[in-house]
């Protein structure tokens, strides 16, 4: 079977795709995650991501109550992704399975799932510190012949933040794989 699909994920789709690339490496044409590695132990994951959340007024009583409590700007642009029910406004993602989720993750190292990675990848980062130096070294040395790129000014949510950007960045990238 000839590989086929690009995957691209950003954070935990990141996590997701390079976990499908190693796995399925014969479906896999190439592979871009977006401030997403291979993970490692991190027990303080579950606090922060979980405070975060847990901090969240749900209902909001509008979008624009939820983008002005996420801070406006790119970042107020998750409030695009409520769902209005009868009470008000709530993520269409379930808190406790997003947190679950990244908990399990945090818990475990990918790293020899991220030397499994055969095709063309290209690593997209962000000046977050969600993917530190060390960690983007590390990857890099553990499979020299992937491309990273840093995006200035912008956070963890970059398709958001630098959605014009990021396009690019990973167009040229598939278009150099021609």
């Amino acid at each position: 079977m000839s590989r086929w699909a690009v995957l691209v994920g950003q954070s935990l789709g990141g996590h997701a795709a390079l976990l499908t690339a190693a796995a399925h490496p014969e479906l896999v044409r190439a592979l871009v995650p977006v401030e997403a590695g291979p993970g490692g132990r991190n027990p303080n994951e579950r606090a922060g991501v979980g405070s975060w959340l847990d901090s969240w007024p749900t209902p909001f009583p509008s979008r624009e109550a939820a983008a002005a409590f996420l801070g406006g700007g790119s970042v107020g642009a998750w409030a695009a992704g409520l769902e209005e029910r009868a009470d008000g406004w709530w993520p269409r993602f379930d808190l406790d399975v997003m947190v679950r989720s990244l908990s399990e993750n945090a818990q475990c190292s990918f790293v020899h799932e991220w030397a499994q990675v055969v095709c063309p990848t290209l690593v997209v980062l962000a000046r977050s510190g969600f993917i530190t130096s060390r960690v983007a070294d590390e990857m890099l040395r553990r499979r020299p012949a992937t491309t990273a790129v840093t995006i200035p000014g912008a956070g963890h949510d970059l398709h958001l933040e630098q959605p014009e950007i990021l396009h690019t960045v990973i167009s040229d990238f598939l278009m150099s794989l021609t």
